[in-house]
């Protein structure tokens, strides 16, 4: 039988510090440099292989690189952001994906926040959400005042058939 897989991912929250996803011992990161964007990543869980790696600014509309894989369980979703602004957080056909994806209590969080004090008190803000790619299971995780901010993760092998999938969850 297969191992856990460590998945940890950093969230950039402030100027000057970057976003990673490590996944076992395969480490990808942004430039620092980059600002108020979402990144995504998506993960074959059959063999934990990276098939999209991708940056986008656009909160409005879902990225024509993650249409493939939308409701297909063979995927999972890494979807952070790196010093996003308040005022660009997720809305229209994206946000009404990432609930549908298991958004919830974190992504209202950050909502009620801007929405209650504005960009101008809380302007940078981070957050992240793991999902297997046909609602079944997600995670997610913001925050809105720190340098930066991990969420950590295990990968848990699932024996389907003679292959394994593998599943995100909490330490």
């Amino acid at each position: 039988m297969a191992s856990n897989v460590p998945l940890t991912i950093q969230t950039g929250v402030t100027q000057n510090y970057g976003s990673y996803i490590v996944i076992g011992s395969n480490a990808l990161a942004l430039n620092y440099q980059l600002q108020n964007i979402y990144w995504a990543v998506v993960v074959d869980r059959s063999n934990l292989n990276v098939v999209q790696n991708f940056t986008f600014t656009d909160n409005q509309n879902v990225p024509s690189q993650l249409t493939p894989y939308i409701g297909n369980p063979q995927y999972i979703l890494i979807l952070t952001t790196q010093n996003l602004s308040s005022t660009n957080l997720p809305a229209g056909n994206f946000y009404q994906l990432l609930v549908k994806e298991g958004a919830g209590v974190q992504l209202q969080r950050l909502e009620q926040i801007y929405e209650a004090l504005s960009c101008g008190t809380w302007g940078w803000m981070g957050y992240t959400l793991v999902a297997v790619l046909d609602n079944s299971t997600s995670y997610e995780s913001a925050e809105f005042y720190d340098n930066a901010f991990v969420t950590t993760l295990q990968l848990i092998p699932v024996q389907v058939g003679s292959g394994v999938l593998y599943t995100p969850a909490t330490l």
